[in-house]
């Protein structure tokens, strides 16, 4: 998937995988598994907002469960980068 404007990269904690996946997959946003890191039990996505229609809205609802969940696990986890702007390929 190529890096444009209308693409964001998360990290997205082994929790709230499924959550994060039923926001794309229903509103057909088209994304890519670009790794994993197993020892923090996390999926690395990039998802292009291009062609979703209410994309803003989708993208702050995906940011919103990620907020979320940082917010609930304050304290129990030390990595406080969720949404990511910098290559992801670098962090493994």
């Amino acid at each position: 998937m190529e890096k444009t404007a209308n693409t964001r990269k998360y990290k997205v904690p082994q929790d709230i995988v499924m959550d994060i996946l039923r926001v794309l997959i229903r509103n057909k946003a088209q994304y890519q598994i670009t790794g994993i890191k197993e020892q923090e039990n996390s999926l690395f996505l990039a998802v292009n907002y291009a062609s979703v229609d209410r994309a803003a809205e989708v993208r702050e609802n995906i940011e919103a469960i990620l907020e979320e969940y940082l917010e609930y696990m304050k304290g129990i986890i030390s990595d406080k980068t969720l949404c990511l702007d910098e290559d992801i390929e670098d962090q493994f």
